[in-house]
């Protein structure tokens, strides 16, 4: 019996667990999860340093409106004065570099002049101008990323800047892509009488990649029971998750369930109230594995992939499992199907209201240019024969 879209994901959510920890350089941490928390071991910035180009001075010695001081030295950016700061001196310094020993504040250069080896402060600098405190951005000791949280452009300086070069993070999910059929061939190749080029196989590693998984094989097996499970065997070896396309529904040429029961794969559940992408099949295996046994039609392969797949890829890689519909409004008529929730392909436009929705092209499940720039998915429910203009409809957002 198949099951509802919510059933379907929650019963993929019980089954896909967070995976192992590695380490990985920052440049290869961008949008992974991180496993354990970032703690600061020290304070940043390590040292009182300057926010402006000026003069390191004593604060006191500009209460009457103005100083000549005399010049005793030079702190750049990366280096420390040498020297410290009395009453009655100065030293020129960068931005960013240490404070010297004794200075309280610093006064911008355009308010000064320089005359030899004198400068004089033409106003009153108050205590701490222009002075970035240790520790003004990170204390040490204290957490900063928390585990479980994305690496972003901003995280990933916040890393650097606690001398964690090698983040620790949550795994990639290993993937295999098994395509099905006698039929399929693969681009460049000469096309034979009644064969059709693979499509599946491209656009689903694509679609692995992008959800943050990592392709170990794309394979394809014959319409024959034995060949499927030779092939499926070899494809499980040593990966994480299982899809396959098409050879899932009941004809007498479909070998895919069949050969996953051979292989000791459990049923979770085999076909979905969803148009298109009925068949979709849900599989575990006894060490956890995933299974998604996918339609073998190219649009029925990429809607099951977006709206099971990738929650599983996301709490596996520790990303946010929940997902985030948004209430829309469909610019045009919608097209449902009653007793299935039906997956319309939409782009969208923002209006002072709201979102709006249009559908691209036809949505049949075989025509694949559909697809092209769709940017929402349409949630027509199973009651509805159709969501007509100007009503509201939930849509998920394609990433």
């Amino acid at each position: 019996m198949a099951v509802s879209i919510e059933e379907a994901r929650s019963a993929v959510l019980e089954h896909a667990a967070v995976l192992d920890a590695e380490e990985v350089s920052l440049d290869d941490a961008l949008g992974r999860a991180l496993a354990v928390d970032a703690t600061a071991p020290n304070d940043v910035p390590p040292f009182a340093a300057s926010a402006m180009d000026g003069y390191a001075i004593v604060a006191a010695d500009t209460a009457g409106g103005s100083a000549r001081l005399a010049l005793i030295g030079e702190a750049k950016a990366g280096t420390a004065a040498g020297v410290s700061v009395a009453t009655g001196t100065a030293v020129r310094i960068s931005t960013g570099a240490p404070i010297p020993q004794g200075a309280d504040a610093v006064v911008p250069q355009e308010l000064t002049s320089l005359e030899g080896s004198a400068v004089t402060v033409e106003q009153a600098v108050r205590l701490g101008r222009h002075v970035r405190p240790a520790g003004e951005d990170i204390r040490a000791g204290g957490l900063i990323v928390h585990a479980g949280s994305l690496l972003g452009p901003a995280e990933l300086g916040v890393l650097a800047s606690l001398n964690i070069p090698r983040p620790s993070v949550v795994r990639r999910p290993r993937v295999a892509i098994v395509g099905t059929g006698d039929e399929l061939t693969d681009p460049g190749r000469p096309l034979k009488p009644g064969a059709i080029r693979d499509s599946n196989g491209p656009a689903l590693g694509g679609a692995v990649h992008r959800a943050g998984g990592e392709l170990a094989s794309r394979l394809r097996a014959g319409d024959d029971l034995d060949a499927t499970v030779a092939v499926l065997s070899a494809a499980l070896r040593d990966v994480d998750m299982l899809i396959t396309t098409g050879g899932v529904s009941v004809g007498p040429h479909d070998h895919v369930r069949p050969a996953l029961s051979r292989l000791g794969f459990r049923e979770v559940f085999a076909g979905v109230d969803l148009k298109p992408g009925r068949p979709t099949t849900f599989a575990v295996g006894d060490d956890g594995t995933l299974v998604f046994a996918l339609p073998g039609n190219p649009v029925s392969a990429l809607m099951a992939f977006r709206l099971f797949v990738v929650p599983a890829l996301d709490a596996m890689l520790g990303r946010d499992r929940e997902v985030h519909p948004v209430q829309a409004i469909a610019a045009e008529d919608l097209p449902g199907a009653l007793g299935r929730t039906t997956v319309v392909r939409c782009r969208t436009r923002l209006h002072e209201d709201g979102w709006y929705v249009f559908p691209t092209k036809s949505q049949e499940s075989h025509i694949l240019t559909s697809m092209l720039g769709v940017e929402a998915l349409a949630l027509v429910p199973a009651d509805r024969e159709f969501i007509a203009a100007g009503e509201p409809v939930d849509i998920e957002f394609v990433a």
